[in-house]
């Protein structure tokens, strides 16, 4: 009985990690869908070709790094984040790391997505959805461990962790080919 009141709680605190990397990833979906306008004056054919240069060049940095070295915060999210209780904080914790910028970014994946967002102008609405699903996704490894944290799979998952961080950017680049391929037709 323990073990399922134990679980239902981290349910819960899972929930507003996921609400905090929701509203954390839709404030930057929003910041770079406004961005993105200023670049509706070039043809969107260039703005295609240049989102490929450069996501080609990030899974290559990718692929070829031991630990990836792009622009980023080296520090973590404080943990005073949760002296106002575990909710709020995880609510907190949730927005912060949502947003993808405020704590270390261990993929090209998240740089991948953001150019898409800017090259790509797409409507104001979109940026923010796509933004949203970009931060719940960051909740998933949270998720993953509460439904399945067992004693093996957090072994597996450090000795494998850069693999899985590196499938993560080739996926995300062969989804971004198949959205810009969408685009262009």
């Amino acid at each position: 009985m323990a073990s399922v009141r134990g679980r239902s709680t981290q349910l819960r605190l899972w929930l507003a990690f996921l609400a905090g990397c929701t509203v954390g990833g839709a404030l930057t979906g929003t910041a770079l869908g406004v961005v993105s306008g200023l670049f509706t004056p070039v043809p969107l054919p260039w703005r295609a070709g240049l989102l490929a240069a450069l996501v080609l060049a990030l899974v290559l940095m990718d692929l070829s790094q031991p630990v990836l070295r792009l622009p980023q915060r080296r520090e973590l999210i404080p943990q005073e984040v949760f002296a106002r209780g575990m909710g709020r904080g995880g609510f907190r914790f949730g927005v912060e790391y949502g947003c993808g910028f405020r704590t270390l970014v261990p993929s090209a994946a998240s740089y991948a997505a953001a150019l898409f967002v800017l090259l790509a102008a797409l409507p104001l609405g979109w940026a923010v959805l796509l933004g949203g699903t970009f931060g719940a996704s960051r909740s998933l490894a949270v998720l993953q461990y509460v439904l399945l944290g067992q004693p093996g799979w957090q072994r597996f998952l450090s000795g494998h962790t850069r693999w899985l961080e590196r499938g993560g950017t080739l996926a995300t680049a062969v989804l971004l080919a198949w959205a810009v391929g969408l685009l262009l037709t």
